[in-house]
């Protein structure tokens, strides 16, 4: 089975530093992500992509990254559930397995 997601898009807010309770550093960094077709309009959509970053590539984001910069993910879907009041909802996220700083000097 495959799950790869590859993503590059502009950062729109800048990587937000967490620790687990067992001290594993991570961060969330959201990206604008164009969709490659034109609306009914003529313009391009973009989607706000949420993606979690662990250990050195959170570190690495948090000190370099600033809005409005180039980033490109490959990594993974990840799934959860939720529960509330008797229904399960299902939500999903990015996990970066490599982040290329694209428009960096």
């Amino acid at each position: 089975m495959i799950n790869n997601v590859v993503l590059t898009g502009k950062v729109v807010e800048l990587p937000k530093m967490r620790e687990t309770p067992t001290g594993i550093r991570y961060a969330n960094v959201l990206l604008e992500v164009m969709r490659p077709f034109r609306n009914s309009n003529g313009d391009f959509d973009s989607d706000r992509i949420s993606v979690t970053l662990w250990k050195g590539i959170a570190d690495t984001a948090n000190d370099v990254c600033k809005i409005g910069d180039l980033l490109g993910i490959k990594g993974r879907i990840q799934s959860y559930s939720v529960e509330k009041e008797t229904q399960t909802y299902y939500n999903y996220e990015i996990v970066a397995e490599h982040v290329s700083f694209l428009n960096m000097e």
